[in-house]
């Protein structure tokens, strides 16, 4: 009995140590990646850390789907919501979609398709009054294999 046992708890060991051999970062499938969120408040602008995800090697291109921003200001109006994509993690960030965001409530909003060893980023400018804005911004990546 005290064998067996002796002989499980080493198994188990010897698992967990065989999972943690492979990586902490999983791959993800092609498919819909988790909801992301990043919140604060800028005045003049704000540029989000950048942002890559592990896809596994079959996706061919990823989009960001899903994505909403919730903001709130003093000041009426629209800011400029850019979503940028460093290519291969190389040269400068290129603007792949401008959107017109409100500075008082919601917009929804959607990314073309880059390439999944893209990095990609949020920028964010206040345009006309510098008041403070205040924004949730919620998005979800899409991996295709086409």
């Amino acid at each position: 009995m005290k064998k067996n046992f002796i002989i499980g708890a080493i198994a188990v060991v010897l698992i967990l140590f065989a999972f943690a051999s492979f990586g902490a970062v999983p791959k993800k499938a092609a498919g819909l990646s988790l909801f992301q969120y990043k919140s604060g408040y800028f005045t003049n602008y704000v540029e989000t850390p950048s942002y890559q995800e592990k896809w596994t090697s079959s996706t061919k291109n990823v989009s960001i789907s899903y994505g909403r921003i919730e903001a709130s200001s003093a000041a009426k109006g629209t800011f400029k919501l850019y979503i940028q994509i460093k290519q291969n993690n190389k040269g400068s960030w290129k603007t792949i979609k401008t959107i017109n965001a409100n500075k008082n409530g919601t917009t929804r909003f959607d990314s073309p398709k880059f390439s999944p060893k893209d990095r990609y980023r949020f920028k964010l400018v206040n345009e006309g009054t510098k008041k403070k804005v205040t924004y949730k911004l919620t998005w979800a990546t899409t991996g295709t294999k086409k």
